[in-house]
């Protein structure tokens, strides 16, 4: 087996472990802790799920209602904010504004923090996926009609729009990365290929920074004083348009990042439907060979790993080798989603298979895999234990009722991987 040599690896940034369990709200004089409370964790719950219409979940009131049962740290901040202007939360984004030392004022901010595995069980229970911590960054290419020139501008050139999008990301639970505009980005990328939608010059321009989600924004005035905003997301080799229009720059802005959350998470959560019903609610089964796992810290890695995966329901660790170790790994939503997850994130990189492990495919040890809780009782009946050469009674009623027994596939991994270390 000839493995790719791995020659650059993803930047620090590329997959932040986010602080979606945490959030901060504005305190008013009538505002009640209890109240603060819920309102942080209806802002955890949009986060965790990666949902803005999970209050329509029927099941929305009653996970509401375990708010403080699931909340671990809480305090009180004062913010230093400019007078007059509007505070940052979940509803409404601060515009971009001078501030002068003399019209700066306190205000009083809640923030609170809860329990994310508490947290995961009552959205797991209510059959609402839950969306990873680990979360792709996506690469935003902007251009903004100014004076009827088309300009593509850096996070440098136009503060104000990059304010008003980190605002909004973070809110919602995502990262967002700007490329550099520097000389190499100049001769590889034009405002012109921008407003044209050229995807292959632009998924070229974004390789140096290792973008596998890639956002293209288009921004101008109408005459009318309407800001228009176009929006373009290429992920997974597949082109999604969507356009915003509002008089106020920073609403067109906050509401596109909205759109590009839910659909992110409609991407990465897509074992489950719209209604919270899982589809099917049938887990399939496949077998991951994974290279170059070596010493305790990478196992439990890579158990926290499987762990964060939202289509993976559990994983099973079936057989260690010196060079390789063999995960059973139960999921949902179809096999192209779990391997579309795995591409996002850094740590296992897929490796071309030339051959199998010939040794589980001959070792009865390892014959089957069965897709139930019946694991070792069936694999016990199958082997060859009664010495006449006759199977019982009891035996032969397994192997004759064919249409009643689970799915039993051979022990040979379908999928195999390189673990960065």
């Amino acid at each position: 087996m000839i493995y790719p040599f791995l020659s650059h690896a993803a930047s620090p940034d590329n997959h932040k472990q986010l602080k979606i369990y945490e959030a901060s709200v504005q305190v008013d004089e009538k505002s009640t802790e209890n109240e603060l409370i819920n309102k942080a964790f209806a802002q955890v719950l949009i986060k965790v799920s990666g949902r803005s219409d999970i209050g329509q979940s029927p099941h929305y009131t009653s996970i509401l209602e375990q708010s403080k049962n699931t909340i671990s740290q809480f305090r009180y901040d004062n913010k230093l904010i400019a007078d007059n202007s509007e505070a940052v939360s979940i509803e409404s984004l601060s515009k971009e504004v001078p501030i002068k030392e003399s019209e700066q004022k306190k205000q009083k901010w809640f923030w609170a923090k809860f329990n994310s595995k508490s947290v995961d069980a009552l959205l797991k229970n209510a059959n609402i996926a839950v969306w990873s911590n680990v979360r792709p960054a996506t690469l935003v290419w902007f251009s903004q009609e100014i004076n009827g020139q088309r300009l593509l501008q850096s996070q440098h050139e136009a503060p104000d729009v990059h304010k008003i999008l980190q605002q909004a990301s973070q809110q919602r639970g995502i990262t967002l990365k700007f490329p550099f505009m520097d000389l190499q980005d100049q001769n590889s990328i034009s405002s012109n290929d921008i407003w044209n939608n050229y995807s292959d010059t632009i998924l070229l321009a974004s390789r140096r920074y290792l973008a596998q989600t890639t956002l293209t924004i288009r921004l101008f005035q109408e005459k009318s004083g309407l800001w228009n905003s176009q929006w373009t997301l290429l992920l997974l080799g597949k082109s999604q348009f969507w356009t915003i229009k509002d008089k106020d720059k920073t609403v067109v802005l906050s509401s596109g990042i909205n759109k590009l959350t839910d659909k992110l998470a409609q991407q990465f959560t897509s074992n489950f439907n719209r209604n919270d019903i899982l589809v099917g609610e049938d887990k399939e089964i496949i077998l991951l060979q994974i290279n170059n796992v070596r010493g305790y810290p990478a196992f439990q890695k890579l158990n926290a790993y499987f762990s964060s995966l939202a289509s993976v329901r559990s994983a099973t660790l079936l057989k260690v080798e010196q060079d390789h170790v063999i995960y059973k790994v139960k999921f949902l939503g179809g096999k192209n989603t779990l391997i579309q997850e795995i591409k996002l994130m850094d740590l296992l990189q897929a490796v071309e298979r030339n051959n199998i492990d010939n040794s589980l495919k001959d070792n009865q040890d390892y014959k089957a895999v069965i897709l139930d809780d019946l694991d070792k009782k069936l694999s016990q009946k199958n082997q060859p234990n009664n010495t006449s050469g006759q199977a019982s009674v009891e035996d032969s009623k397994v192997i004759q009722a064919p249409s009643v027994l689970p799915k039993v596939e051979k022990l040979t991994p379908e999928l195999e991987y390189w673990f960065v270390q």
